[in-house]
């Protein structure tokens, strides 16, 4: 069975941060925080939405401007939060917009929202959300 454009493009993600050198030795793809937190570090890739652009003619292909949340988390005993996570974050960054067309499958990715969030208590850890707007196109009749 084909799978759709979204999880292509997120699976297209996933591969990009796995490949050598890795981003981090936890990459997945949908899973819950919980499961981040049981690692040192990680790295989460989802789909998150997906607009069609309205100006699209019956039959046409269809524009798409969709969003992937790429969540990144790190924790430490010896650095603050934001210290812990920045490399993360340096990173993942990079990685992606190496390649902002992911080898072909989308038409560009653009500069992502970046959003964060801290802990102090006990292990220091930190949050990073960045949510990237990525431009691409499907069939009219599939979302292939």
């Amino acid at each position: 069975m084909s799978r759709t454009a979204f999880a292509s493009i997120v699976g297209a993600f996933v591969t990009a941060f796995q490949a050598a050198p890795a981003v981090s030795a936890n990459v997945f793809r949908a899973m819950p925080r919980e499961i981040a937190e049981q690692h040192a570090e990680a790295v989460n890739v989802q789909f998150d939405a997906a607009e069609p652009n309205a100006g699209a003619i019956s039959g046409a292909p269809v524009d798409w401007r969709s969003r992937v949340s790429v969540d990144l988390y790190a924790k430490s005993s010896a650095v603050s939060g934001d210290l812990a996570v920045d490399p993360l974050l340096k990173a993942a960054y990079e990685r992606v917009m190496q390649d902002t067309t992911l080898g072909g499958l989308v038409d560009y990715i653009g500069v992502p929202y970046i959003a964060a969030e801290y802990d102090g208590k006990g292990q220091k850890t930190g949050w990073i959300r960045m949510v990237f707007p990525v431009e691409h196109r499907t069939s009219n009749l599939t979302l292939e």
